[in-house]
């Protein structure tokens, strides 16, 4: 990759560019300081593992990942140190060239440590670089790597040890005057200078490792380019198949509380799925993580689990794309994505909802290995072919949507396919055609409801000036569920288009619903020549499952 390319990458992605320039450098140097001791720990990683005597020089990507990381901070620094673009590379060659050719005593230490026809090679190469102006990092990294004064295990251990060294150097560039008069066993050079240094040391360990900088960098780039730098979607998977095998491009599902620490999903008034439990010993609220497959499908146009739901399949591809293995790595996609959170919130101590801490708040709080490894185990499947960026937005509106769920207890999702959208909001209507389990009917007036209804159920329904309404349907609903009007405080009601209603229960009036098997309610209005309204309302239970 040429390094103007990378520059400007880095100028492009960095997102704190318009900040102060104080806290720019500040971002920069721990930002740099904090992936070298990434990079220490990845290479440790790799010496003391079962196979590192062997295998020592052997790369992984955790370190290629790192080696990109320090490399994009260096850049960044430089930006902030020098108000744009600084040549880091040509800067450190120049030095190299300088040192080596000196005539002091360190100077001559220096070369006497070199091998002679290195040492020529790199001098002779060293008066006309860079080769072009579009000059790559593999330019770099093959002449300044003639300057190695030792090889293998025992230059990789010197990089290590000198890199620490930098860091605490870079580091000192943030004390104040005092510290730095006190504190003075650790060396004060031009920022620049140590930024050669780290460039270089970066390049040995690259190439230690059979890696070229061009490779470190394009991994890099994208890494973090996934994230700024945004195409278009990948291409629905199911395009031009028969609608029948077509995932729905526009749609709602509901879902619906059946229970203490149960829920149902509906869609076009049928149950989509089993029933919905946290399968733990404590309420984690894991039972709505199938809105994380209704995102997989916003978002990648993928989910083998709800297209076997909606009876969609596609026959000439159901073994690999649609059938039991490719829904075990779904499943599996989903424990990661919960499992990575979960782990994620412990940690950091994230605000709670509704006594849950809230999984990736934030974007940034993705980490990109999760990215990776959810691709990794798609591969061979079509869903391999969405982007990076693709799968953060449905991970990130998911877990978004997840969280609202688990302090709602129900809601509705709307998948929108078309323009990969998801979205939340917590009223539900299941539209069941099912058994009428209750009835009630009930008049009301603007005055009269004021008396029935809570504050917020007031607010919304002279918002859509159904006040009248809203207090006849609660009334007649508590009839439909045989409850005394004291407990109204414990029914929220809104009115739905198309005579459609949606409640949120508590206490004993939860408890009567569930025990009734109501998943719905349907109401039907009236005026009457007095100018009041009459509210017919009807409790629904499922009747696929009360046939039973």
């Amino acid at each position: 990759m040429k390094i103007t390319e990378y520059d400007e990458f880095v100028r492009r992605t960095d997102q704190s560019k318009d900040r102060s320039l104080g806290e720019r450098r500040a971002i920069s140097f721990y930002g740099l300081v904090g992936e070298i001791g990434s990079l220490l720990s990845a290479v440790k990683k790799k010496i003391l593992s079962e196979s590192g005597d062997a295998a020592w020089d052997q790369p992984s990507e955790e370190i290629k990942e790192e080696l990109g990381d320090v490399l994009w901070y260096c850049y960044a620094l430089a930006h902030a140190e020098n108000g744009g673009r600084f040549d880091i590379l040509r800067n450190d060659i120049e030095l190299l060239k300088r040192e080596i050719g000196a005539t002091n005593e360190r100077a001559a230490k220096i070369r006497a440590a070199l091998n002679p026809s290195s040492r020529e090679a790199f001098l002779a190469a060293a008066e006309t670089f860079p080769p072009s102006p579009d000059y790559t990092f593999n330019d770099y990294q093959t002449l300044a790597f003639k300057t190695a004064r030792t090889d293998g295990r025992t230059l990789l251990e010197v990089c290590l040890a000198v890199l620490t060294q930098l860091a605490a150097e870079l580091l000192r560039k943030t004390l104040p005057e005092i510290e730095l008069t006190l504190n003075t066993n650790v060396a004060d050079r031009p920022c620049n200078t140590v930024l050669g240094e780290v460039t270089w040391h970066l390049a040995a360990v690259a190439s230690l490792h059979h890696l070229t900088l061009d490779e470190v960098v394009c991994f890099n780039v994208e890494k973090i380019g996934f994230r700024a730098e945004r195409g278009t979607p990948t291409a629905l998977h199911d395009e031009g198949r028969p609608l029948h095998q077509q995932l729905p491009r526009m749609f709602e599902i509901a879902f619906v509380r059946i229970g203490p620490g149960k829920s149902r999903m509906y869609f076009e008034g049928r149950r989509l799925g089993d029933d919905l439990t946290d399968n733990a010993s404590e309420d984690d609220g894991y039972r709505f993580h199938d809105v994380m497959h209704l995102a997989l499908m916003a978002y990648l146009g993928w989910s083998p689990v709800i297209r076997g739901f909606m009876r969609r399949k596609r026959p000439d591809i159901d073994e690999v794309e649609d059938g039991g293995r490719a829904k075990v790595v779904e499943e599996l996609v989903l424990k990661a994505i919960h499992s990575e959170g979960e782990r994620q919130s412990k940690a950091v101590g994230r605000c709670q909802v509704d006594g849950h801490k809230r999984i990736f708040p934030a974007r940034s709080t993705i980490p990109f290995s999760l990215l990776k490894t959810l691709r990794g185990w798609v591969q061979g499947l079509e869903v391999w072919k969405n982007t990076y960026w693709e799968w953060e937005d449905a991970i990130y509106t998911g877990c978004e949507i997840f969280g609202l769920l688990r302090e709602h207890k129900q809601g509705t999702v709307h998948v929108d396919l078309l323009n990969r959208r998801a979205t939340f909001k917590p009223v539900v209507s299941a539209n069941v055609s099912g058994v009428t389990v209750g009835l009630g009917m009930a008049s009301m007036n603007e005055d009269d409801a004021e008396n029935v209804l809570s504050l917020d159920e007031l607010s919304r329904a002279r918002g859509t000036n159904r006040v009248a309404d809203t207090g006849a349907a609660k009334k007649a609903l508590l009839q439909a569920l045989n409850l005394p009007l004291t407990a109204s405080d414990q029914l929220d009601i809104d009115l739905l288009p198309e005579n459609q209603i949606s409640v949120r229960a508590s206490g004993q009036s939860q408890d009567r619903i569930w025990a009734m098997g109501v998943v719905d309610f349907k109401v039907a209005f009236t005026v009457s020549k007095e100018g009041s309204v009459l509210c017919s309302a009807m409790a629904i239970a499922d009747s696929a499952l009360q046939s039973r």
